[in-house]
């Protein structure tokens, strides 16, 4: 596999040791999680139950100032054994996280002390928000319910199958690394709030500062939403939306999982609207896809008047995230949704 940028091929490499992506997740942090994260790379002994784990590194996500949430980190290679190396650990975290959080919380909150940096971001967001002081900010992020993340070079079908046997809120955000003939490197990767319509976003070195900054005001907004805007074939449509009230496979982005509580479908051409939404029920894995199933409530209720779609070069190509009171009052999808 190879990439071309800048009149250059890239070909795919892959890390001969952990240690050596850990510290290209770390470099990579803002571009991942947001610069309204904080991500805490020094490994911590997290143990209840009798059970003791030991997570690669801790994200906690201020996307939206007012709900700050942590996510436990594991960062894998993909020859590591996805069953006995990569899910007994996932399993160790989750059944150890409720009984560690008061021991970990401790250890977040020294780490964020010691470093002005993370500090900085902490109380900026703090301020942003209605909770009294940093303390209270943090209680809120770290006793919340247990999330984790699998950062990997290559997310596999094994790996996405492990996950979907372990009854917890586990996603996978994916890393390719590419190397040029010169030794220069680009990265193609996921990120947390999933900001591009695009499967992957690319990230050149430390250099290109653009996509991290294109990316903020949009993950912020992300952040704020509700609903989740899928595009519809009308036999599909028929089919699932309004025949089996559900829809799949469907990307969503780790952290929009627990936020988003309605979904609305675009029927594409020639309908090319907005015309039904339904409440959401659960959000299950789709088979060993790494997408999602998406269940409603009960059957999806018919807009009074459809969105339709002024500019047809803007026709959503994959999901996209709305606030459900602009949904209600839209006049058109093209004021909706912020591209």
């Amino acid at each position: 596999m190879s990439v071309l940028s800048n009149n250059k091929t890239f070909n795919l490499f892959h890390f001969k040791t952990e240690a050596e992506f850990e510290k290209l997740v770390e470099n990579l942090a803002d571009n991942i999680f947001g610069t309204s994260s904080i991500y805490i790379s020094k490994k911590k002994r997290i143990k209840g139950s009798e059970i003791i784990s030991i997570p690669d590194a801790y994200v906690i996500d201020m996307a939206d100032p007012a709900k700050p949430s942590l996510f436990i980190i594991e960062n894998e290679i993909v020859s590591h054994d996805p069953f006995k190396h990569i899910g007994i650990q996932l399993l160790r975290f989750a059944t150890s996280f409720k009984e560690a959080k008061i021991d970990l919380r401790k250890h977040l909150m020294a780490e964020i002390t010691a470093d002005k940096g993370k500090l900085a971001r902490l109380e900026s967001n703090c301020k942003n928000s209605n909770y009294r002081n940093i303390d209270s900010y943090l209680d809120e992020a770290v006793f919340g319910e247990f999330k984790a993340l699998v950062i990997i070079d290559d997310a596999r079908e094994e790996l996405n199958n492990v996950i979907t046997k372990i009854n917890a809120d586990i996603s996978v955000l994916e890393i390719k690394t590419f190397i040029a003939e010169d030794g220069e490197y680009i990265y193609l990767h996921d990120t947390l709030y999933d900001e591009d319509e695009m499967d992957i976003i690319p990230v050149i070195n430390k250099k290109n500062k653009n996509k991290t900054k294109d990316n903020l005001k949009r993950r912020q907004r992300r952040a704020q939403c509700d609903t989740i805007v899928v595009p519809a074939q009308i036999d599909g449509f028929k089919k699932e939306y309004l025949g089996n009230n559900q829809w799949f496979a469907i990307r969503i982005g780790a952290a929009m999982k627990e936020r988003i509580k309605y979904i609305a479908a675009y029927q594409v051409a020639p309908v090319s609207a907005i015309t039904y939404v339904a409440e959401i029920d659960s959000i299950l894995p789709y088979q060993n896809t790494g997408k999602y199933l998406v269940k409603f409530k009960k059957a999806a209720i018919q807009l009074p008047v459809s969105i339709k779609l002024k500019d047809t070069t803007k026709k959503p190509q994959g999901p996209v995230y709305v606030k459900y009171s602009d949904l209600k009052k839209a006049k058109s999808i093209d004021e909706l949704i912020e591209y």
